[in-house]
């Protein structure tokens, strides 16, 4: 079965978008399948040039077609964008997926946004995203880290996802040839999730 990972919350602007694309170019670059869905039917499809697939589940029933199809298939991951503030469409499409991920940036804004998130969707998890590469500003961001893993334990990746300008390029209308910082942002981020998953097969045992 294709691993389901579904990019939540009800913040725009948290980096939804950019790191679901983000874990798609890392699965790809790892040498793993992967595929990209759109839901957020605001937005256009952008396939072009990009060495992961892009699929179009902005209408019911093409997303329930895509998520019944990955049923079949062996292997992979399967990145869903939530995108939009559709607090009924994540708890349905999160109960779907093998992980929920909640992307938050460092402001009192996201962090209220995301603690009611992980609140309502309790098996989700929340992830510091274009967070500050300053490190000044990464000492003070740490309060957020460290605020949101006190009141929800282990539900938080403390690894941070740095900012990096050139992600802008992930929402580009083709993507030919990423730059070098976004290669390793990528695999970063991916390797992150893969992280998260050997964990919770190792709690397990």
């Amino acid at each position: 079965m294709t691993t389901i990972i579904y990019f939540g919350g009800g913040k725009g602007g948290s980096s939804k978008t950019t790191t679901a694309h983000l874990t798609c170019l890392g699965a790809i670059l790892r040498n793993q399948p992967a595929a990209y869905v759109l839901t957020d039917p605001e937005r256009k499809v952008r396939g072009d040039g990009r060495p992961y697939g892009v699929l179009d589940g902005r209408r019911p029933q093409d997303l329930a077609h895509i998520l019944s199809a990955s049923n079949s298939t062996l292997n992979g991951w399967l990145v869903i964008d939530g995108g939009g503030n559709r607090p009924a469409f994540d708890i349905e499409v999160s109960s779907e997926a093998d992980l929920c991920l909640l992307p938050f940036r460092a402001s009192e804004e996201d962090l209220d946004t995301v603690a009611t998130d992980l609140q309502r969707l309790p098996k989700a998890i929340a992830w510091p995203t274009a967070w500050p590469t300053n490190p000044l500003a990464q000492r003070a961001a740490q309060f957020y880290i460290d605020g949101l893993t006190q009141a929800f334990p282990n539900r938080v990746l403390t690894t941070p996802i740095p900012f990096v300008n050139s992600t802008s390029e992930l929402l580009a209308a083709s993507l030919a040839s990423p730059s070098t910082p976004v290669r390793q942002l990528a695999r970063k981020v991916f390797d992150t999730v893969e992280d998260w998953f050997a964990q919770q097969k190792g709690n397990e045992k």
